[in-house]
C-alpha cells in the first residue's frame, strides 16, 4: 500500500480501498500518499470516499443530479476539509441541514449548506475562548495553518464567526431551559442570575 494516515496510531500502509474502508467513520483524518520520493497530502474525498446519510452508509436510491453527490467544506479539530456528501432524498428524508445536525455537524446556513462545523471544533473553540481568550480570528488562522502551511485553503473566518455566535445562543437556550425556541420568552430570560447580588423581594 501507498497510503498512510497521520491521525491513526497504526504504522501500516494501505491500498486505496482499505484506507477508505478503515475511515468510514473517521472522515477528517489526514491521509498521505507515498509517491516514491515523499509523502503528499491527499484527502479522502480525492480518493473517492463519499459520506452517505441514512441507508446504512449506502447511497440513497433517490439521488438525482441536483441533489446528488456534492462537496462541502467542514471545519474539524484536524483542520479544514473538503468532504464529498451523498444526501438522502427519500420522501420522508430530513432536510440537508437536519442531516448535518444528525451527524453532529453545525451547518453554516439552513438552506443548501455548503459549509459546516463539527460539534467537536465548536466545543474546543468555546473552551479556548473562555480559558485562553482565543479570538475567532486567531482560531480560524490556527485551523488554516493546521490544514496547510503553504497552499491556500477555504476562507472560513467570517462563517466561523457567525456560527460560533449561533452556537453560544443555542447553549444559552439550553442552560435557561428553553425547549422550543419558537415560544415567546421574557426579556432577560437567557441571563444567568448572580447568586451574590441581593434580589428584591
Amino acid at each position: 500500500g501507498v497510503y498512510d494516515c497521520g491521525d491513526c496510531d497504526a504504522t501500516d500502509y494501505y491500498c486505496q480501498d482499505c484506507i477508505i474502508e478503515k475511515h468510514q467513520n473517521l472522515p477528517f483524518h489526514r491521509i498521505e500518499e507515498w509517491d516514491g520520493d515523499c509523502l503528499r497530502r491527499r484527502s479522502l474525498a480525492e480518493l473517492g470516499f463519499i459520506i452517505f446519510f441514512g441507508h446504512g452508509n449506502n447511497a440513497c436510491p433517490h439521488v438525482n443530479d441536483e441533489w446528488g453527490i456534492q462537496d462541502i467544506t467542514v471545519l474539524d479539530v484536524t483542520g479544514v476539509h473538503t468532504v464529498r456528501m451523498g444526501w438522502c432524498r427519500c420522501a420522508n428524508a430530513l432536510t440537508q441541514a437536519e442531516q448535518l445536525f444528525a451527524r453532529k455537524w453545525f451547518p453554516a446556513t439552513i438552506l443548501r449548506p455548503r459549509t459546516a462545523f463539527t460539534f467537536r471544533v465548536l466545543k474546543l473553540f468555546h473552551l479556548l475562548n473562555h480559558v485562553a481568550r482565543t479570538s475567532p480570528w486567531d482560531f480560524a488562522g490556527t485551523m488554516h495553518r493546521l490544514t496547510d502551511h503553504v497552499c491556500s485553503t477555504a476562507d472560513i473566518y467570517k462563517t466561523f464567526k457567525n456560527v460560533q455566535r449561533q452556537w453560544w445562543v443555542v447553549h444559552a437556550w439550553k442552560r435557561s431551559g428553553v425547549r422550543d425556541p419558537k415560544l415567546p420568552r421574557q426579556p432577560g430570560s437567557l441571563i444567568m442570575g448572580c447568586v451574590s447580588c441581593p434580589t428584591p423581594g
